[in-house]
């Protein structure tokens, strides 16, 4: 009897470590290949315009898993010393250098933590000169370094997330919400749906798999 149990527990033991080392080929086949940019996007590339990514960390899978959008990460693109650049605000626990809140980081920095190649630019055009607005007011807001709104709160604006900067940055410029904002219980989602509205955003680029590569939208 302890023959057959002992047989038992070794062919068990060699099954599971078969699985085991099965699992762990299958996961060491998967290697994360950050995204680029092609050489002719950024000539046309102007301050103001917005980027969407769709983040590869466990807060954004959370907040994609609220609002059922494909997106959890936006900032706008500003030109310094003739390097572009994304000013936007993130969790210090998100963030390489632990540094949590309102930063300007370099664009290809922005690209490269896209979770499975998810990349959007639009332009905004909601209101005569947009962009130029929008870029100058994120810099007023980088100099005020406002820390990350970890509560996601629409009624903190002393502290700030990702789309809640833009969403201030937006009524200010345009004097109104421009944003998409869905109730849920007793908090207000920023919806990313906002920038597919053509009326008030121009598409630029479009880096998704379900779309092959990389294709202009708009000259």
């Amino acid at each position: 009897m302890r023959i057959i149990f002992l047989s038992s527990l070794l062919i068990f033991i060699a099954l599971a470590c078969g699985e085991s080392n099965s699992e762990s080929s299958e996961t060491t086949k998967y290697v994360h290949v950050p995204p680029s940019l092609p050489e002719d996007i950024y000539s046309k590339l102007a301050p103001g315009d917005i980027i969407l990514r769709k983040g590869n960390g466990p807060l954004s899978f959370h907040l994609m898993n609220n609002t059922k959008e494909s997106y959890s990460h936006c900032g706008i693109i500003v030109k310094e010393e003739n390097e572009w650049q994304v000013i936007h605000t993130i969790g210090g626990s998100a963030s390489e250098d632990s540094q949590d809140g309102i930063q300007l980081i370099d664009l290809d920095e922005f690209v490269a933590h896209a979770a499975d190649s998810m990349m959007f630019i639009c332009r905004p055009i909601f209101t005569d000169s947009a962009g130029t607005k929008v870029a100058e007011s994120a810099y007023r807001y980088l100099g005020e370094r406002s820390a990350f709104d970890h509560s996601f709160s629409l009624y903190t604006p002393d502290k700030l997330y990702c789309s809640e900067l833009l969403y201030y940055i937006f009524k200010e410029v345009n004097g109104s919400n421009v944003f998409d904002v869905k109730k849920k219980h007793k908090s207000y989602m920023l919806m990313f749906s906002t920038f597919f509205h053509e009326d008030k955003f121009e598409p630029i680029f479009h880096l998704n798999p379900d779309k092959e590569e990389w294709y202009v939208l708009s000259e």
